[in-house]
Parts: C-alpha cells; structure tokens; sequence
C-alpha cells in the first residue's frame, strides 16, 4: 500500500474524532493494520501515583487490560521508569531502546502485565504532558523475532504530530465544554433575572430567576415570542433594545443599554441589555439582557459616606444617591429639582472626586457603600 494512501487512510478517522470520540475505535484498528500491530491503545499515566488508565485499545479488551494494569506502579516499570525523565508531548520512545525485550522478559513487571497481553514491542508517542499527567498513543508487536521496521516506524512517526494536534484540540474543546456548562449552571442558578434574544428580538431563553418575572408578568412574551414589558412602559423597552442591536458604522454591534421600568409587585426593575457577537446563523443570541430590582439607598448613612470617604457636597450627594435608586442621569435629575445639564456638571464633579468614569462604574462604587451602610 502506498505510504500517503495508508497515512491519510489513518488520519480520516483521527480528525474526525475530535467531534466524533468513537471514531478513536476505528483510527486504532486502522492503525494498527498499518503497522501490523496486534495491540494499539490509547493509555494514561498519573505520575504522581503512578497508576495507568486505558482510553481506547484494539486488539485486547480494555476492561481486562484495566484490570490488569489497576494494581501496578507504573512509575518502577523499567519500560516507563526509563521514559519517565525524558518526557515531553510529542516525543516517541521504542522499548528496544529503553530495555531490549530479552532483558525486560525477566521482570516480575513483564510476567505480570506485558505477558498476559504478548506485547513483545511497544512504541509509544506522548499526545499530552503536563509533567504530572502523560496521554500516550502505543503500537505493540508480539512476535520478539520480528520487530517494527523502519517502514512501520517511518509510518507512525509521520501519524504522531496529527496524534498531538488532534488530541490538543479534543482537549481544548473539551475544557471548552466544561467551562459552557459550568456557565449554564452558574447562569440559571443565578438570582438576578437572565434573558437570551435573537437579533429580531425573540426571546431565545430565560433562566429561572427570569422564568419567574415572566410568570409574575413584569416582563411578557408575546404572540409572536418577542420579549416585552406591560402596558404603555413597552414602548420604552422596544426602543432599549433596538438600540442595543442596531449596528454602528464600524460594523461592530450596539453599545450597552439601560431603562428603569415600574414592576408592580416589587417596584423599580432596572433592566440592562448587552449586545453580543454578531450572530452566526439566523436565531443566534443576539442580546443578552439582565433584569434586576434598583438598589433600595439608605439616603442618610449613604449620604454620610460619601461626606467622609470622597468629600461630596450636600448637592452632590443627593445627586449619588438619586443615581443609586433611578440608574439614569434624567431621572435623578429630575428627582433633585434640577436641570439635566446642571446634573451633567455635577456629575463630572462626582466623577473626580470619587475616580470614577462612567455612569455604570460610579452606581457599581454606590451600590457597594450602600451595602456596607
């Protein structure tokens, strides 16, 4: 068989297990005829316990070979002890050059591990290590008069940086995985209220904390699945998250939105919509949106830090604590007696005093204090 045929022939099933981890089967089996090996597995090794576990094998049935391999100390292996100093990922080791055969067949290690399987030869190549933890791809041959060739070599050699490849990204996809589903559990089991929408505003999710304002009718989904708040404040919602969507002229997505809304029940609800990545696909989350109720201020203790913590005037702490509770600069405006621009002024002075920069930086510094208050 022509050496290019049989190498891509190999690495069809290696690529596509790495969204297809059953696929790993046929890339062993495959292999393994390339090589005329009778054993090629995919094994582990905890330095650190010395202990080894069985990923994928073919030719001997893995439960047996866990079995077999559960009560050994890897690391007083000759065959590993000898690699262990040397490891690296991507580096092969060939027992010949570790131990040759005729002197390993007289360990009690070989008698009770190697034997039972016939493994007369292995070459191994280190998919992974991170220098406690070694994955290794292992072809085996089990006739001690017939060693690998150096076409068989020639082959396994040419297979090992796609093996290394190939494993990297299984293992960055799979801590991918895991980090998504850590976020999902952290994300529904968060109290603050969490909503998904689609670029044309659809709602795509609610976690449970959203799923309850929903049922309580401070937010709706209506007839055609669109997120919406009750009554005349609607209006004011649909305008917060068309903006949040609508595209600048750099092709980058909208900036991120507030809007304070009444929630009969349980009062003001301040509701934060976050533009994501464009979407990739029609439905794709386009918005992220946050509700959560507005912090109730303790005007007096909190005016009262401010005084002693940044030196804030009387005017300037009444506007702070009118930022707490409304979350936008119109409305606590209004709510002190003053003009939006005389608000503006003032703001600037808070922000220098205090060292913040922004509207959500300086309510976040508020919110805090508040809480100690």
């Amino acid at each position: 068989m022509n050496d290019d045929h049989a190498l891509a022939r190999v690495l069809e099933p290696l690529y596509e297990s790495i969204l297809d981890p059953d696929r790993l089967d046929d890339f062993n089996v495959l292999l393994g005829q390339a090589t005329h090996s009778h054993l090629t597995g995919i094994l582990g090794h905890d330095l650190g316990c010395g202990r080894g576990s069985v990923t994928r094998v073919a030719g001997a049935d893995p439960e047996r070979m866990a079995a077999e391999m559960r009560p050994l100390n890897l690391n007083v292996d000759p065959w590993v002890s000898r690699a262990m100093p040397q490891l690296a990922t991507g580096r092969v080791f060939n027992t010949e050059d570790l131990l040759p055969n005729a002197q390993m067949r007289r360990t009690d290690v070989y008698n009770a591990y190697y034997r039972q399987f016939g493994v007369e030869q292995q070459v191994a190549a280190v998919g992974h290590y991170d220098g406690m933890n070694s994955i290794t791809l292992s072809i085996c041959r089990d006739d001690r008069h017939r060693l690998f060739d150096e076409d068989e070599l020639g082959l396994f050699q040419r297979v090992v940086p796609h093996w290394v490849n190939a494993y990297a990204i299984m293992r960055r996809l799979e801590l991918l995985q895991r980090r998504v589903d850590s976020l999902e559990t952290a994300l529904e089991q968060s109290p603050m209220a969490m909503f998904t929408l689609s670029a044309n505003r659809k709602l795509l999710r609610a976690n449970g904390a959203g799923d309850h304002l929903l049922g309580l009718g401070v937010l709706q989904r209506t007839g055609g699945g669109q997120l919406a708040a009750p009554g005349w404040q609607d209006a004011a919602l649909q305008q917060l998250l068309a903006r949040a969507t609508l595209a600048r002229p750099d092709g980058r997505g909208g900036d991120v939105e507030k809007l304070v809304v009444q929630a009969p029940g349980i009062g003001a609800v301040a509701i934060t919509a976050h533009p994501l990545a464009p979407p990739l696909l029609a439905g794709d989350a386009a918005l992220l949106v946050f509700v959560q109720p507005t912090a109730s201020a303790s005007p007096v203790r909190l005016e009262q830090a401010l005084q002693h913590l940044f030196g804030l005037t009387d005017a300037e702490r009444r506007l702070a604590v009118a930022m707490l509770q409304h979350t936008d600069l119109a409305l606590a405006a209004q709510a002190c007696g003053i003009a939006v621009s005389t608000a503006q002024t003032r703001l600037k002075v808070v922000f220098d005093k205090t060292g913040e920069r922004s509207q959500t930086a300086l309510v976040r510094l508020l919110a805090a204090l508040n809480a100690v208050c």
